[in-house]
């Protein structure tokens, strides 16, 4: 999810403009009475979003025409999803006894048959594939771990105690790093879980990483509300970007390394991520600051020239640019 950091690490990110773009709403994608989304992810080119909703199924959604393509009903209660980055597979993790015991699936995205079925492994609540489909990371926190797709091997990657939040492959896949509860961002090897480095982050938690192209660099926030860049090899922090409005939920850098996309979360109501920004990497300015209360921001991806992202809100789910 990460572009080149390179940039980033020649200024110092204070901004010095207000917003000059704005967002745009895309879609709407009206879901049955009664229904609401759980949990979103979109696709890394921007074509398919899906969203476990509160009727358990994972829905599929086309996101150019808002066509609804499949929807998958397993009688399993959902806990995450993601699609791989060739958007020919959708990753559904599912909680089989609450907070012990999880079933991960793979699925083909146009037929729907399951390609992989993992049972009796640990719960899920958030995960990523590798860019080459070869991996699957995720984990809750409890534990985090990750898969080998063809084989369905699993290596434990887990910090000493509790899990980690949102891990991240680098750009190789070689590597996966982890935003540890016990403050720690980790870079492991993705094949065998050697610890390649580890950096106490901040006093408080990390909730975000992401790698630069080359791999070199990790980009991590968390609950402190300060985003660090982190040396993958060495652990060493190079560089710590101000304050940020809100925790850091996650991030997202452009293809060019120019632009980098934050989501917050409200530190007052840990429940509410309605606020985002596009920030211009070079002298820190703000490009966008988008903020809608009543709605919930589940991420999205850079497409082309803008920022497209998915926001849920009732029955309801939106897709919205930067531009």
């Amino acid at each position: 999810m990460l572009s080149r950091i390179s940039a980033l690490l020649l200024v110092s990110c204070v901004p010095v403009a207000a917003p000059a773009q704005t967002a745009r709403q895309e879609k709407t994608i009206n879901l049955p009475a009664g229904v609401s989304v759980e949990l979103a992810a979109m696709s890394y080119a921007g074509n398919l979003v899906a969203a476990i909703c509160s009727d358990h199924a994972v829905r599929v959604w086309s996101a150019r025409s808002g066509e609804l393509l499949r929807s998958l009903n397993e009688a399993k209660e959902p806990s995450a999803v993601q699609f791989s980055n060739d958007e020919r597979s959708l990753a559904v993790a599912y909680e089989i006894e609450v907070n012990e015991k999880g079933v991960l699936k793979i699925f083909d995205v146009d037929s729907g048959r399951i390609q992989h079925n993992f049972t009796d492994g640990p719960p899920v609540w958030w995960m990523t594939f590798s860019p080459d489909g070869r991996h699957l990371a995720g984990g809750s926190q409890f534990g985090t771990y990750v898969w080998d797709v063809a084989t369905g091997n699993v290596t434990d990657i887990s910090p000493p105690f509790g899990g980690s939040l949102a891990p991240a492959f680098s750009p190789d896949g070689a590597w996966v790093a982890t935003a540890g509860g016990d403050t720690f961002v980790r870079v492991h090897d993705a094949s065998t879980g050697a610890l390649h480095s580890a950096t106490q982050a901040g006093l408080l938690e990390p909730m975000t990483v992401v790698f630069s192209p080359d791999g070199k660099t990790v980009l991590a926030g968390g609950v402190d509300k300060t985003i660090r860049v982190i040396e993958a090899a060495t652990g060493k922090i190079s560089r710590t970007i101000p304050k940020q409005p809100g925790l850091v939920s996650s991030l997202d850098v452009s293809p060019d390394g120019k632009h980098a996309v934050v989501v917050y979360r409200s530190a007052e109501h840990f429940n509410d991520v309605n606020h985002l920004r596009l920030l211009n990497l070079g002298n820190g300015s703000i490009l966008a600051d988008f903020q809608k209360p009543g709605i919930t921001i589940h991420g999205g991806t850079f497409v082309g020239d803008h920022y497209l992202f998915v926001v849920a809100s009732g029955s309801q789910l939106t897709l919205w640019s930067l531009l």
